[in-house]
């Protein structure tokens, strides 16, 4: 559990405390779940963190487990996705770049590719573009759909059983309930904030973005 983001390890420094102490044995459990197809998904909680904009970021808190689940299941998309976008890396994009599997770390270090981005910039400047086009997409993460997202992973030849596992615990970490309601709505859009592997998930969308804007 490598995610840099301090305060989203800081919701689970007990959960993490009590799952190591029989790690390989939990581990093991997981696994056969999964082998046998039976692991069952839990619902995820939500927190709703003030930005500076005023509006509310939602981060999703997954058990352990799904965790785990989770980001086994990216670990596999992200070393197929490495080999179709590798040439992008520090020079179109700069974010969510897989180290791959020799890395103790899932990413590159920001440090560097926020230096490499800098003299990207400079370097832009210098060709004589003297403007920058700043923009957010909003509300990305929650906007993603299920089934746009398994056309995606598709085309990057991903393993069907790893796609249907992955998008069954979509579906039930970003369900959603309203107040008082006696059961959760299933809308199958949405990936959770908050998770180290959300990055890498989302680019297999983005990249076609990064495909078109090569074409021009």
């Amino acid at each position: 559990m490598s995610n840099p983001d301090a305060q989203y390890k800081s919701y689970f420094r007990d959960s993490y405390d009590a799952f190591a102490i029989a790690s390989d044995t939990h581990l093991k459990w997981i696994r056969q779940e999964g082998l046998k197809e039976r692991y069952q998904v839990s619902h995820a909680s939500k927190l709703l963190l003030p930005k500076p904009s005023g509006t509310l970021r939602p981060i999703t808190l997954l058990t352990v487990e799904d965790q785990i689940v989770y980001q086994a299941c990216v670990n596999l998309i992200a070393d197929i996705l490495k080999r179709k976008t590798r040439q992008r890396y520090e020079k179109r994009v700069f974010a969510h770049l897989y180290a791959g599997k020799s890395s103790p770390f899932f990413y590159f270090q920001w440090q560097r590719s926020y230096r490499k981005f800098g003299r990207r910039i400079e370097q832009a400047f210098n060709d004589g573009y003297h403007y920058v086009a700043n923009f957010d997409l909003a509300a990305f993460y929650d906007s993603i759909d299920h089934h746009v997202l398994r056309h995606f992973l598709a085309t990057l030849s991903i393993d069907e059983d790893t796609v249907d596992l992955l998008l069954r615990c979509l579906k039930v970490w970003t369900s959603s309930t309203w107040s008082n309601g006696q059961a959760n709505i299933y809308h199958e859009h949405g990936i959770p904030q908050g998770p180290l592997a959300s990055g890498m998930l989302s680019e297999a969308v983005l990249q076609h973005i990064d495909a078109a804007g090569e074409r021009g």
